[in-house]
């Protein structure tokens, strides 16, 4: 025997069979009796997603599963949209187990609404949408929406933000000429309750707003965060400074937010947003801005979009309407 050779191929066949014994800790059983072992990345859907390591991943109706075992812990979302964090596992007697802190809950497979790699500890998200149309004929038109969304969280600190641009010309005549910034941050001090600070930049020469800034403290709870539903409202005092038709005010304000998200069917998304201003000077004014609508999937991260918006106040510029609504339709994109 050549000892020397065995030496040496010793080290690359077991690179060869670690990987694969890696990845081959998680267990599915199935119910017609099939044993499927790997890596277990999610439950999502009604769907179990399995690496087997000498294959591409793949899903699992779950509905023909019989048990899971996994070795890692997971985000698991229970019925009553509860999370918990724990393995999923078989006991000695057959029964389905979710280990929470060391302690076995029994559960139900179709009980599982998702189950997911815990958060990391950096994530972030970015949307882009444009919307445009150009009208011809009795009346000229054209107006572009261009709407651009973020969000970065490092561990229990969670930064979002929004800008828009919005132009709106009809006859030869500019009707909106608008650029609105948001920004919030929140620190989940004691998840899903957070506090944190929020800042507004808002103009448009056409309502003879030239600027308006508005900074607060603000205090909120994320009511629904979960894979197929997002609710959280926050209130806050802040302080406003504005210039309207040449005249500057300011003052105390309370601050009202709102944002929300659900997955209606598969591939459609509502949403709704809303934020109120009451100005605890001059005029009182309250400002209302709300922005509803729907996302289609189209291709990959590229959706369509369907938006209604609608701002409100109640004292506007003198001369000036005291509401501005618009349809808008176009597309989004994921990042």
């Amino acid at each position: 025997m050549n000892f020397k050779t065995l030496s040496v191929a010793a080290p690359f066949v077991l690179s060869l069979v670690l990987p694969l014994s890696a990845v081959a800790n998680d267990r599915l059983v199935m119910k017609n009796g099939d044993t499927i072992t790997g890596e277990i990345s999610k439950i999502v859907d009604d769907e179990v997603w399995i690496d087997p390591g000498y294959a591409d991943e793949f899903a699992v109706d779950i509905a023909e599963v019989v048990s899971v075992h996994t070795d890692q812990p997971f985000e698991i979302e229970l019925p009553n949209e509860e999370i918990v964090n724990g393995q999923i596992e078989l006991t000695d007697a057959g029964e389905q187990v979710v280990i929470i802190d060391g302690t076995a809950r029994p559960v139900s497979l179709a009980d599982i609404a998702r189950a997911e790699e815990p958060e990391p500890y950096y994530d972030w998200s970015a949307t882009v949408n444009f919307n445009a149309t150009d009208n011809s004929g009795n009346t000229d038109s054209y107006n572009t929406l261009l709407y651009g969304a973020g969000m970065f969280k490092h561990g229990d600190h969670r930064h979002t933000g929004d800008l828009t641009f919005a132009r709106e010309e009809i006859d030869g005549n500019q009707t909106k000429d608008q650029d609105l910034l948001n920004y919030n941050y929140n620190w989940l001090f004691a998840d899903p309750w957070y506090m944190g600070g929020s800042f507004t930049y808002e103009r448009d020469p056409v309502r003879e707003l030239d600027h308006r800034y508005t900074a607060g403290l603000i205090f909120g709870r994320d009511i629904f965060d979960t894979s197929s539903r997002f609710l959280s409202i926050s209130i806050g005092l802040g302080y406003s400074d504005e210039e309207i038709g040449g005249v500057s005010t300011s003052g105390s304000v309370g601050l009202w937010k709102l944002n929300y998200t659900q997955a209606m069917w598969s591939g459609i998304d509502f949403f709704h947003n809303d934020s109120v201003t009451y100005q605890f000077y001059d005029n009182n004014n309250t400002i209302i801005k709300t922005n509803t609508g729907f996302m289609f999937d189209l291709w990959g991260d590229l959706y369509a979009n369907l938006s209604f918006r609608y701002d409100y106040e109640t004292e506007p510029a003198p001369g000036v309407e005291n509401y501005d609504s618009t349809l808008a339709v176009g597309l989004g994109y994921d990042f």
